[in-house]
């Protein structure tokens, strides 16, 4: 898998909010975070493809120092496991042979689908797919490989 986790961490709600834009809007990311630490820092965690990721960082760091001050920005190509559980990165829980994607949200189904190989969608195909598109795609893989 492919994925990285990308966090932007600054002063100040005005310099977030237009890093946040900046960064989904330069790449096909998700913004899987917006946290207030203390003091009047804000961290931003974005999540998606290693490229689209360095990507997004990069873009809102660049928006956020013109009406902001930003503290800090960090890429991390595929994060450990652990890390993706302590963050809580995957939504929580995997999906389980008996789950029903039928009753997971339009969210988990993407985050899903950028898990799973060989779909027709792809980057920010999934990012666009509504539910009945990525419900498609996931059946028609899940049939696939039994």
């Amino acid at each position: 898998m492919n994925s990285a986790l990308g966090l932007i961490e600054m002063m100040g709600f005005v310099g977030v909010a237009e890093a946040a834009d900046a960064a989904v809007k330069a790449a096909a990311v998700e913004l899987s975070a917006v946290e207030k630490i203390d003091g009047g820092l804000i961290s931003i965690r974005l999540q998606g493809d290693v490229g689209a990721v360095q990507a997004a960082v990069e873009a809102g760091c660049q928006a956020a120092q013109q009406v902001g001050t930003l503290v800090a920005s960090h890429v991390i190509p595929n994060p450990h496991e652990d890390l993706v559980k302590i963050l809580n990165l995957n939504g929580g829980h995997t999906l389980k042979p008996s789950e029903n994607l039928e009753d997971l949200s339009v969210h988990r189904l993407r985050q899903i689908a950028r898990e799973t190989p060989g779909l027709s969608i792809q980057g920010r195909e999934i990012s666009r797919a509504n539910r009945e598109q990525l419900l498609n795609e996931l059946n028609r893989a899940k049939n696939d490989s039994e």
